[in-house]
């Protein structure tokens, strides 16, 4: 019995010398990962700096820890607070664009609590514990990426009849680069002014340009939203009422991520023109409707989005004879298509 009762205490020692361990481990930490990305800079960027974006590659659960931006440089970095069990750490993800893409480094240090120390201790090290997540995000950050981004399908839909809609609009200038993430806040304004002003929407908010130039560093645009009737607004007000009559146009539609955008614009151009269609931006508009997006679906591999070019049939005026000049028939012959109605 007595050496059972000196088992315990040895036992009890050892535990309380073991907590005392613990305890008095190194308590600040500085953990840097790296890893290449083969895909452009700029898609990366956008990515991972986005909010919203940060429960797609967290290798962290939502309810362990919470992510705050509070520096971004464009295109070089990203500095964030990431409180993981309510202890914050400092976060720093730098973005170098290399031959094939670009290369993350992510930084991260802090101040390690008692449960962190113990983990730590068990697992072999702080290197151990807390960088194999910095090396699970960056993974996930890749992975969500390459496939996410990558998989698409563009199917041209043919000549159809856009119909006249009345709707509210923010009118916006930004770089092609930032225009994801400006449109996104533009939308949400346009919403909260929606509900605020209990305004009834008849549809699906969309885009319009003032032409579709991918070569230009800057974009014209309106984030607008459907509505029955159109709306005035007082002079200087940043959203403003407006309106399209009945148009044909050219539709197309992307299944992916909008990075593919371009591409879905120049097939859509490109079948106006073998179809002997000119771009009638006069009497319609260049249209992008969301049909399914954020916030209802995460995964950029499930949006849709239909793509409408203005169009109007190439008129043709035949060359008269030289012999009989004055008995040719000069007036306008138009071919007619078969067009779906929207």
């Amino acid at each position: 019995m007595r050496i059972l009762k000196y088992i315990v205490l040895l036992l009890l020692l050892l535990g309380i010398a073991f907590i005392v361990f613990v305890a008095t481990q190194k308590a600040d930490y500085k953990i840097v990962r790296s890893k290449e990305i083969k895909i452009s800079k700029d898609v990366v960027f956008s990515f991972v700096t986005d909010s919203s974006s940060n429960q797609d590659w967290s290798p962290w659960k939502s309810n362990e820890a919470t992510f705050e931006n509070i520096k971004v440089v464009p295109n070089d970095s990203l500095e964030q607070n990431i409180s993981i069990s309510e202890i914050k750490n400092e976060s720093l993800i730098r973005f170098q664009k290399t031959k094939n893409g670009v290369l993350l480094t992510w930084e991260m240090k802090g101040n390690l609590d008692f449960n962190l120390k113990l983990l730590s201790v068990l697992q072999g090290g702080v290197e151990n514990t807390l960088g194999d997540k910095l090396e699970e995000g960056l993974l996930n950050i890749n992975n969500y990426l390459t496939k996410e981004l990558k998989t698409y399908d563009i199917k041209v839909n043919g000549v159809v009849t856009k119909h006249m809609t009345n709707y509210i609009q923010q009118i916006d200038t930004c770089s092609i680069s930032e225009f994801q993430k400006v449109s996104k806040t533009m939308l949400q304004n346009m919403m909260h002014f929606v509900e605020k002003n209990n305004i009834e929407i008849v549809g699906l908010p969309f885009i319009t340009y003032e032409n579709v130039n991918f070569n230009k560093k800057e974009i014209i645009f309106s984030m607008c939203v459907p509505v029955v009737e159109e709306i005035l607004t007082t002079p200087g007000s940043e959203i403003s009422g407006g309106h399209f009559d009945e148009f044909t146009a050219v539709k197309a539609t992307l299944t992916g991520d909008y990075s593919h955008r371009k591409n879905a614009w120049n097939k859509a151009r490109n079948f106006a023109r073998k179809n002997r269609f000119l771009e009638d931006s006069y009497n319609g508009k260049f249209i992008e409707i969301y049909k399914v997006s954020l916030p209802k679906e995460r995964k950029p591999s499930k949006w849709v989005t239909e793509f409408y070019v203005p169009v109007k049939k190439k008129v043709y005026i035949p060359k008269p004879k030289p012999e009989a000049t004055e008995n040719v028939n000069t007036t306008p012959i138009e071919n007619t298509t078969t067009k779906q109605t929207e």
